[in-house]
């Protein structure tokens, strides 16, 4: 079984065996509900659905090249998992959107942008990483979270968190 395979099942029993404990308890759990805003714009989206994921890819898009990608939608169910998290230990947040797909143009003129960074769409347009900053929440509680299914990377930054799906787990914190 894969790592994501056995992260998917995991998080499946332990929202079953938590469920009276999520703040919206009356409500059906899903990974598919996130809350993020982005400079005045903010949403409560549902990416399971066509406008929703649309949603979501204008929210995510490169601002400075005014380009909309294609979000990895594994990168999208483990925000909407962190919130889920985050509001049952600790405290219902909002994400705000600092930087989500990156054209090579936009990347190369962002200061401590890797050559090969996650934001870069591949060769079908997808990207797999987010720059968040957590409002209502710890930046370190945030990074603990998305830490915990052992995929992926994770790097903390003074102003956000940044999370990305990849095959190994990595992280980092920026002396910045």
């Amino acid at each position: 079984m894969k790592r994501r395979d056995l992260f998917k099942s995991s998080l499946c029993l332990a929202l079953i065996q938590n469920l009276d404990s999520l703040a919206w308890a009356t409500q059906s759990p899903s990974y598919t509900l996130l809350d993020i805003q982005r400079g005045a714009d903010r949403f409560q989206i549902d990416f399971s659905t066509p406008e929703g994921y649309r949603t979501a890819a204008w929210m995510l898009r490169d601002v400075r090249a005014n380009r909309v990608g294609v979000p990895n939608v594994e990168m999208l169910q483990l925000a909407a998992w962190a919130q889920i998290v985050l509001a049952e230990h600790h405290a219902y947040t909002v994400f705000e959107v600092t930087s989500g797909l990156r054209t090579h143009h936009t990347n190369s003129i962002t200061e401590g942008a890797a050559r090969h960074s996650r934001h870069l769409p591949d060769e079908n347009g997808q990207f797999y990483a987010m720059d968040i900053k957590p409002i209502g929440v710890n930046i370190d509680q945030l990074a603990k979270t998305l830490q915990y299914p052992a995929f992926g990377g994770v790097g903390v930054y003074r102003s956000h968190v940044h999370f990305d799906i990849r095959d190994y787990a990595t992280q980092w914190r920026s002396k910045k």
